[in-house]
């Protein structure tokens, strides 16, 4: 398997990016939101974010936000009892994300790419440095959270949003 380094993500300008999921309580994003951006002083201040069906879908663009910001978003709204996701489309390389569940201190989260490969991204870390990640093979675990390997695409399709797949244009 090849190893992944920072290079082989291509440049951010070059992914559209949401952070998506099926949330229960009614103002749980905007307040969420709010926090975040109270938090995280200089941080991304992200506001939109839109219904599509049962999902809420909010854009996190890199004009906004950078990768690492971006992850750590997903991970913040993947709490009190909801989940978010986090997809990158690429015309050749898209990944998606989710919260670490067997990671009992919260602060990493999984990416996969379309052709395979997976990685853990390191919260806090992550924030300021684009390569606080390392490569896992797939095969030395058991995935119970996620089917690996699969595309965006086929992520979403496990997730119960395969109208998000139309609305994505995947």
């Amino acid at each position: 398997m090849k190893k992944i380094q920072s290079r082989d993500f291509f440049a951010e300008k070059e992914y559209r990016r949401y952070i998506i999921g099926r949330f229960h309580k009614k103002d749980f994003v905007a307040d969420m939101l709010k926090q975040y951006g109270e938090i995280y002083i200089d941080g991304p201040k992200i506001n939109e974010y839109y219904s599509h069906g049962q999902w809420t879908i909010i854009p996190c663009p890199i004009e906004v936000i950078n990768r690492g910001c971006f992850l750590d978003l997903m991970n913040w709204l993947s709490q009190n009892n909801e989940e978010a996701f986090a997809i990158a489309i690429h015309p050749q390389k898209s990944y998606f994300s989710r919260k670490e569940a067997e990671n009992k201190y919260g602060d990493t989260v999984l990416v996969a790419f379309d052709d395979g490969i997976v990685v853990r991204w390191f919260l806090p870390r992550g924030l300021t440095d684009d390569a606080a990640f390392s490569q896992i093979n797939p095969q030395n675990r058991k995935w119970n959270d996620m089917p690996v390997p699969c595309t965006c695409k086929e992520f979403l399709h496990f997730l119960g949003a395969k109208e998000l797949i139309e609305h994505f244009k995947l």
